[in-house]
Order: C-alpha cells, then sequence, then structure tokens
C-alpha cells in the first residue's frame, strides 16, 4: 500500500472514524497538533492510518536495521503523496505529508516505555527526528505535541505504555481466517480499500450471534463506515450468501426500525438493543485487530 498513490478517505468516513479514535489518548493528544498544519494537507485521521499503516511495513523490517530504513520509508512516503487523489503536488507538500505521517509514527513509538532511557526504539526515533527536522513544520509540530501532552497528564493522567511495533494479545491468528475468492469479494458489496479484511471480520463474529436480529450490529457498523450501501436487500442477500444465513430483509427492516436507523439512537436499556451494542463494540474490535482503523 506504501508505494501506492493517495487518495482521500470520504469525509463522511472520516468523521464516523474521528470519533471511535477519539476513545484513544494519543490520538486526543495529536489531534488539534496535527490539525493546525492540515490544510490542503492529510487530516488527523488520514495521518493516523498512514502511520499505522507505515507500522504495519516496520513489522516486516528486522528490527536490527529499521533505524536504517527510515529515509527509504520517507521517501516512498514522499511518492505516495505526490499526488492526491490524482492531482500532482508540489514537491514541499509531498515531503510535509511524510513529515506529519512519520512524526506521528515517532510518537507512536515514544510510548513503548514510561522512560526515554529505556525505549526499544530509541534509535529508531532519533533517525526520525533527524530527517524530519529538515522538513519545515516538524518543530513547530514537536512543540504542540508536547504541550499538548503535557496538558492531557495533567488533566488524565499519563498516557498508556503501549508498544506499537509489537504483535497485540490476543491477536488473530491468521491461518485460522476464512479465504474468500477475488469473485466472492466483488460479490459481496463491500466497499473499501481491503474488503476482504472485513469479510473475515465479519466471519469471525458468526460464533457471537445468536439470533438473526443480531446481524443488524454487523449491518450497522457497515454502514456506520461507509463499506456497505443502506439498502438492506443488498446486506441480507451478502450474508445470506457467505454465511449460512437465512435473512429476510422485510424483518432486518423493522428490527432497525425499532432500534433506529443510527447506533446513536440504540437505548442500553432495552435487553436486545444492549446486547447488540456490545455485539457492535465486540465487531469494532474485530475490524480493528484485521487493520481496519
Amino acid at each position: 500500500m506504501i508505494d501506492e498513490l493517495f487518495t482521500h478517505t470520504p469525509r463522511q468516513r472520516q468523521e464516523t472514524m474521528q470519533k471511535i479514535l477519539y476513545g484513544d489518548p494519543l490520538f486526543r493528544v495529536l489531534y488539534l497538533p496535527l490539525w493546525y498544519q492540515s490544510k490542503e494537507d492529510l487530516s488527523p485521521v488520514e495521518t493516523w492510518q498512514e502511520a499505522l499503516m507505515v507500522i504495519d511495513e516496520m513489522k516486516a523490517i528486522d528490527s536490527g536495521i529499521r533505524h536504517l530504513e527510515v529515509a527509504r520509508l520517507i521517501e516512498q512516503l514522499q511518492q505516495r503523496y505526490s499526488c492526491f487523489d490524482n492531482m500532482e503536488r508540489k514537491e514541499e507538500l509531498a515531503a510535509h505529508s511524510s513529515m506529519l505521517v512519520m512524526a506521528t509514527v515517532m510518537f507512536m513509538l515514544g510510548e513503548a516505555s514510561e522512560e526515554w532511557k529505556d525505549n526499544p526504539h530509541r534509535k529508531l526515533c532519533y533517525n526520525i527526528s533527524g530527517v524530519l527536522s529538515r522538513i519545515g513544520g516538524f518543530k513547530e509540530l514537536c512543540n504542540d505535541v508536547r504541550d499538548s501532552e503535557h496538558r492531557t497528564v495533567d488533566e488524565e493522567g499519563p498516557l498508556p505504555i503501549r508498544d506499537f511495533l509489537k504483535p497485540e494479545k490476543n491477536a488473530i491468528d491468521e491461518s485460522q481466517l476464512r479465504n474468500f475468492t477475488d469473485e466472492e469479494i466483488h460479490k459481496s458489496g463491500i466497499r473499501c480499500n481491503n474488503p476482504l479484511a472485513v469479510l473475515q471480520a465479519i466471519d469471525l463474529m458468526v460464533q457471537h450471534l445468536e439470533n438473526d436480529n443480531d446481524w443488524i450490529s454487523i449491518y450497522a457498523v457497515l454502514v456506520e463506515r461507509d463499506y456497505i450501501s443502506r439498502t438492506m436487500t443488498t446486506f441480507c442477500t451478502m450474508v445470506n450468501s457467505f454465511f449460512s444465513a437465512s435473512l429476510s430483509s422485510n424483518y432486518m427492516s423493522k428490527v432497525l426500525k425499532s432500534h433506529g436507523e443510527s447506533i446513536e439512537k440504540w437505548k442500553p436499556f432495552y435487553d436486545d438493543q444492549r446486547r447488540h451494542l456490545d455485539l457492535v463494540s465486540l465487531f469494532r474490535k474485530k475490524l480493528l485487530k484485521m487493520g481496519m482503523a
């Protein structure tokens, strides 16, 4: 993905993702500093997504040479951001976009330990900082992030220690993921940059669904993220074709109407809606583990 030209995430999708990402304390720290520099550039949500993409790229590089690969990764990012939605951009704008993303990577890696001297990625962070210090906006970004972090720590306490380069606990075993053919993926109606991951996440959810109406949780999250059209018939056809269900679009439409058109309207004091809200949370986590932020 890093060697492909960048395409902006649709605004509605960004707004949905932003609400989800507000739950991450580091994103909250970085949000305004990134927003200050987002004019004609990547939004904070897009920057966070792109940083996670770079983190995944780093995981495939031997840890002993990751710090030496920083320059290559930045060069690849500059090429990626040389166009936005097939519109050519000036070299300094592409460099600025690369700076935002790699700086975010650096801030993520900085959370791997409580003490800087114990951080396993210290050498990697030094090299990122060394290259980015030559790009306009980097020092300002670092100052803004430092101030934002101080305010957050004062109000909420220290940021959680986590290593973005380490495999997550309870990470999904890829050998257990169901395979879908290219034809199935095309027919599914899932529309995003990685429809296979979404289908696999749905497959992982099947064991948690006890009743037909539980599928409304899957539908609601897919619509929330603009992964599928709002047409209930399309969703039910996909589920019935790939997940051995027998959903009626009329019945599912009634379930949706009783709950509310959006997840925000569901009420936890109703037993079925409370269960479905729990399933929504679980499905979001499955998608996150599949790399769908």
